[in-house]
């Protein structure tokens, strides 16, 4: 594959090599991350395997690792990419491709304007990287490895019989836009940008509004682009099918995996958080190709998305090209100009041309049965959000903890107390400080961690408030220090991948890679990640084994988000035991210095308060009678009739008054909760 940006190659060769930790450090910190998850019997049996792996083939194959790093700019990145990706025979659609919903513009946009706006935008992108004009990427001034960019534009996975692989087309081949509506597809051929962009937007949008105008519905019976859906195996005899049934589907079928990138048309119009994400995830599966490297998505009410496939690119490098997406989209949109004549008459005109596919029965026979497969696993699936408002990053750092964390430790408690185990949990994070790297798991679980979930569900009442705050917080550093490692390279779970791929054909396998703790501790039942952008409005993928979940979340200023998916596992009651725990760990880290009775006095009193509240909305809703006159109502906050206006004021004035505001937030939420158990998980008999 031909590097698109010689940027890429230089960033490469100025940072440093991915290390390969420490044998003795990996086996560890793998005994304190999976101990937890496992009975003792189950886990001592581990532990003597891991011990005997260390004494005999361990060292071999560690030997073997740094002589690979020798020899490679990333040690890993090749069996990575296989591992997770290129052997991996599920649907990318379902189980692979990660999705993104951007805010809502300024003002409303046209959907073929909004699309030409996008195209142009991303054409522009394409350009300054191929330019080495994009400026190279960094945190905190420490910079990041762009290698990932040159597998942005012009690329498309294609199945194998067993395992994929990616192609990365020349640019003298790839600069044509893809288009699909209506279950067909097109090729748009844009011109050269100029540097009146509203004119180069007006013709891009005549073409793709004539599109719009002009196509008629394809019956899903014959979409193409369903296929790309299906269980890899299932795509490659159907892909084989399709390019032996014409030429003409030959040539189409090249000229639509060759584009820059693929734009969807799309005539649903999702409205609500879930419908948005569930637009964003899959739609119908028509107007798609899941193996292109990114699709833009433009509904037809003008809201609009992003579809990425992650063999070659994550989801933080494409963040990158979507924030210039919603930036340029939204100066567009603000400006809120109509194309003229004139901006319609200058420069050279867009054109498109629609692609045609032949069939035969046996095609028209895969497809049949991919539809089912695709609308038996929508039906399967369950996609549940959570806009939780009442606090975000600002008031979780008051509490002096990291954001990332405390959430990690909510997605803890909201999984054990549904389920009443301690899950697998995969937190994605990033390696790109390192020449070619990707990302590293973050195991969220420790002993702490544990013992915190079960004292905050199995027994309640024998811990202390201050004991179940302490647990929390150690839980919390421990998520931290262990996110802080990975990204130094210092992980566990690629390193014990590589030790396992080091071994020659032939070679004995160690007990120790089939043992079922070492294998369950990686069946990843939370797969989750953080992107926290403010262009975003939906962020999302499925989950990564049959019995789990896929988490995304956001974490804003002033609120969290959340999309939850699973195989019909309960998303939406996870979702609001989310919402419960965050709610009991504000309480918890807010409170944990005070003395039960003080907390019940807090209880009592905002009790009491919303007890009058209530009883006075009732008695105002009932008529008075015609000799009745009304006596005069205070000013202020709260309006009450006739005697107990008095009291009812003093009352709500008292909420101010109370030692804790942060309390007072909880219990406002959730005062059914806490008054009804008798704040039983706080207030132990113990204490």
């Amino acid at each position: 594959m031909t590097v698109n940006s010689s940027s890429n190659s230089t960033s490469v060769a100025s940072l440093a090599k991915l290390p390969v930790p420490d044998l003795h450090d990996t086996v560890a910190r793998f005994t304190e991350a999976a101990r937890p998850l496992f009975s003792a019997d189950e886990f001592e049996t581990c532990l003597a395997k891991l011990n005997d792996f260390v004494a005999t083939q361990g060292p071999t194959l560690q030997a073997r690792l740094h002589q690979r790093s020798a020899e490679h700019a990333n040690w890993l990145e090749d069996w990575w990419n296989e591992y997770a990706y290129f052997l991996n025979r599920s649907s990318v659609c379902f189980n692979v491709n990660y999705f993104f919903g951007f805010r809502d513009t300024p003002q409303p946009m046209a959907q073929a304007r909004l699309a030409a706006a996008l195209i142009d935008s991303a054409v522009r992108f394409r350009s300054q990287l191929e330019s080495d004009s994009l400026e190279l990427d960094n945190i905190r001034g420490k910079p990041m490895c762009m290698h990932q960019y040159q597998y942005m534009f012009a690329t498309c996975r294609h199945p194998g019989e067993q395992r994929d692989w990616t192609e990365v087309y020349p640019r003298r081949e790839s600069t044509h836009i893809a288009v699909a509506h209506k279950g067909r597809y097109f090729v748009l051929r844009v011109p050269a940008t100029s540097t009146n962009r509203h004119a180069d937007i007006a013709q891009i949008e005549r073409q793709l509004q004539t599109i719009i105008d002009t196509t008629a519905q394809l019956e899903r019976a014959k979409s193409i682009g369903v296929l790309t859906a299906a269980l890899r195996d299932d795509w490659y005899a159907a892909r084989e099918c399709l390019l032996q049934v014409s030429s003409d589907n030959a040539a189409s079928l090249r000229a639509l995996e060759s584009s820059a990138f693929l734009v969807s048309l799309e005539s649903v119009t999702p409205v609500t958080h879930k419908e948005f994400s569930l637009a964003c995830h899959c739609s119908d599966g028509t107007d798609r190709y899941f193996d292109k490297n990114f699709q833009i998505l433009v509904f037809a009410n003008g809201r609009y998305g992003f579809n990425g496939e992650h063999s070659l690119t994550d989801a933080t490098t494409d963040m990158r090209l979507c924030n210039v997406l919603v930036h340029d989209v939204e100066t567009v949109a603000a400006e809120a100009l109509v194309a003229t004549a004139g901006d319609l008459a200058e420069g050279a005109p867009a054109t498109f041309e629609e692609l045609h596919f032949d069939y035969n029965d046996e095609l028209l026979g895969h497809i049949q049965r991919a539809v089912e497969y695709f609308d038996a696993t929508v039906a399967a699936h369950e996609l549940s959000t959570l806009v939780f408002d009442s606090f975000g990053k600002e008031q979780i750092k008051k509490m002096k903890v990291s954001p990332d964390a405390f959430v990690q430790m909510a997605m803890q408690l909201a999984y054990y107390r549904q389920f009443r185990h301690v899950p697998a949990t995969y937190e994605s994070a990033s390696t790109k400080a390192f020449a070619r790297g990707r990302t590293e798991t973050s195991r969220s679980v420790s002993a702490h961690s544990a013992a915190w979930c079960k004292a905050m569900v199995d027994h309640p009442e024998t811990t202390g408030l201050h004991a179940k705050a302490e647990l929390l917080r150690q839980s919390i550093v421990n998520q931290s220090q262990f996110t802080a490692q990975c990204a130094k390279g210092s992980g566990i779970d690629r390193h014990l991948l590589g030790l396992e791929f080091a071994l020659q054909e032939g070679e004995e396998r160690h007990a120790l890679f089939d043992d079922q703790v070492f294998t369950g501790s990686r069946h990843w039942k939370l797969s989750t990640s953080q992107i926290s952008d403010p262009i975003l409005a939906a962020y999302g993928w499925g989950e990564v084994v049959d019995d789990g979940f896929g988490i995304a979340y956001r974490i804003e200023n002033n609120a969290l988000h959340f999309n939850v998916v699973s195989q019909r596992m309960g998303s939406a009651r996870l979702c609001q035991y989310l919402a419960d725990a965050l709610m009991d760990m504000r309480f918890l880290l807010t409170n944990a210095h005070k003395q039960p009775h003080e907390i019940m006095a807090e209880v009592d009193a905002v009790a009491n308060v919303l007890t009058s509240i209530k009883l006075l909305s009732s008695s105002s809703s009932q008529p008075t009678t015609p000799t009745e006159t009304p006596a005069p109502q205070p000013e202020g906050r709260f309006r009450a009739p006739f005697a107990e206006a008095p009291v009812a004021h003093a009352m709500v004035d008292g909420l101010d008054r109370l030692p804790s505001n942060e309390v007072i937030c909880a219990l406002e939420a959730r005062l059914s909760r806490f008054v009804k158990e008798s704040l039983s998980w706080a207030l132990p008999s113990t204490s």
